[in-house]
């Protein structure tokens, strides 16, 4: 028996995307973090800046929380009002006999508190940011506030990972130059600087990092990780060729750096996987995923898998089995499942 799985959080455990919770509840604007997180799709995938990972939106979105005078207990607070769980999520991991290692993008306090309401309560890691760490001058705080409007009323930033620069639309590019000065010659350059380098999202090679320290400390032989979006691939693409990665409603980044794609409306669907792979290793996860045995599984995790689909990728059409995908993760996540 294994002793650890490594798991994202948002996602194939909960559908809430707490970022966007925080923008919606304490900023009053969700357009704003839609144009952040465009902005970190292009900063990630086009620009390619250095020491810049995708999820890094969380080291955009600190100032802006820091500046509305938001506390590291209201994050809490919000954490436990606005977490929603996947379907059967506290019955699907009660059924895992192995230590869950979460690693999520979120925020710390965000993980902490929603993880302690499925039972965990150690090995958790999430984006660390000390908000009450930092004193920063209140007329910088405020052009911060104001920027808010500025940024929720700049065009839609359109791009396609690996696209140059040159083939981005002038709508798109006049909002790239405007954030480009904005964070990286006023922010940076100002009291809010320290703050930016400081929060790092537990995101790209960060995850894929923490998991290889547990794999080399303890020594694991075989090892089985799931995620579902863009700031999963590095963890993925890892962790499969040293046992199985799982995509749990997963986007075209984690289906394609995983063995296993899971499509599911219930948290049974990854916990099938997770029997499998405890009990019976690799060999037992082909045999749930490729010759469809169930028998393998506990009763109480294959009675509940009448809505769920399992696809071994390297034997399918992955273009249908993403596009599958997302359906699902849309239904499933709402406005979130859009999301990265």
């Amino acid at each position: 028996m294994t002793e650890f799985f490594f798991t994202d959080w948002e996602g194939p455990w909960v559908t809430t995307d707490f970022a966007y919770e925080i923008a919606k509840a304490f900023l009053r604007n969700t357009v704003f973090f839609e144009r952040l997180s465009q902005y970190d799709d292009y900063l990630a995938y086009v620009e390619r800046k250095s020491n810049y990972e995708a999820g890094d939106t969380l080291k955009l979105l600190s100032p802006f929380i820091y500046a509305s005078g938001i506390t590291s207990r209201q994050l809490r607070e919000l954490s436990r009002k606005v977490v929603n769980f996947i379907p059967d999520a506290r019955e699907a991991i009660s059924q895992i006999k192995s230590t869950p290692v979460v690693i999520s993008t979120a925020y710390k306090q965000f993980v902490e508190e929603s993880t302690k309401m499925l039972g965990v309560y150690e090995n958790v890691h999430g984006t660390e940011f000390d908000i009450e760490g930092y004193e920063i001058p209140e007329e910088e705080k405020r052009i911060v506030r104001e920027s808010i409007e500025i940024i929720a009323q700049l065009p839609e930033i359109k791009i396609k990972p690996d696209k140059w620069f040159d083939k981005i639309d002038d709508k798109s590019k006049e909002s790239i130059f405007w954030l480009n000065n904005f964070f990286w010659r006023k922010l940076e350059h100002s009291n809010f600087g320290r703050m930016i380098e400081d929060v790092n999202a537990v995101g790209g090679v960060r995850k894929k990092e923490i998991v290889q320290r547990y794999v080399e400390e303890r020594n694991l032989d075989e090892v089985i990780a799931i995620g579902d979006s863009i700031s999963d691939h590095a963890m993925l693409k890892w962790v499969r060729d040293r046992g199985v990665a799982v995509s749990f409603n997963g986007n075209e980044y984690a289906i394609e750096n995983s063995n296993v794609a899971v499509i599911s409306n219930t948290a049974f669907g990854e916990a099938a996987v997770l029997d499998a792979f405890i009990n019976y290793g690799v060999e037992g996860v082909i045999k749930l995923v490729k010759h469809e045995n169930t028998e393998i599984l506990k009763t109480a995790i294959s009675k509940n898998l009448s809505d769920t689909i399992f696809y071994w990728i390297e034997d399918v059409d992955i273009k249908a089995v993403i596009e599958e995908s997302i359906k699902m993760r849309k239904k499933l996540r709402g406005e979130a499942g859009k999301l990265g």
